[in-house]
């Protein structure tokens, strides 16, 4: 089983911390582990990837991008890239409910919530 990332790590640690510290976790817990697999479950199944960046790639970045996605979900994948300003930069990548969002734009977002 390959490692999570660091901030799918932190994520689940978060809600397990969560959940362990609501009386309601421990009923919670089946539902909220239901639904991962599920998520985890439709991404790997589907075959097509939406990639958002702020710039247009060039056909090899768009193939590393690709070959990236058919490694982590195990199957081809179609790649469909679109080009959206609002990210500021980065890229977005939405695989059924999976995403995996770098942009400026949602990063900023984060900062934000965490001053006020």
């Amino acid at each position: 089983m390959k490692p999570l990332s660091k901030d799918a790590r932190g994520f689940i640690d978060g809600v397990a911390k969560y959940m362990r510290s609501d009386a309601r976790g421990s009923q919670m817990f089946p539902k909220v582990q239901s639904l991962f697999t599920r998520v985890t479950t439709a991404a790997k199944k589907e075959r097509t990837a939406d990639v958002a960046t702020v710039v247009s790639l060039s056909e090899s970045e768009k193939a590393v991008v690709c070959r990236v996605l058919e490694k982590i979900l195990g199957h081809a994948v179609e790649c469909r890239f679109t080009l959206d300003a609002d990210l500021l930069g980065g890229m977005k990548i939405t695989v059924a409910d999976w995403v995996v969002d770098t942009s400026l734009s949602s990063q900023l977002a984060h900062m934000s919530n965490a001053l006020i």
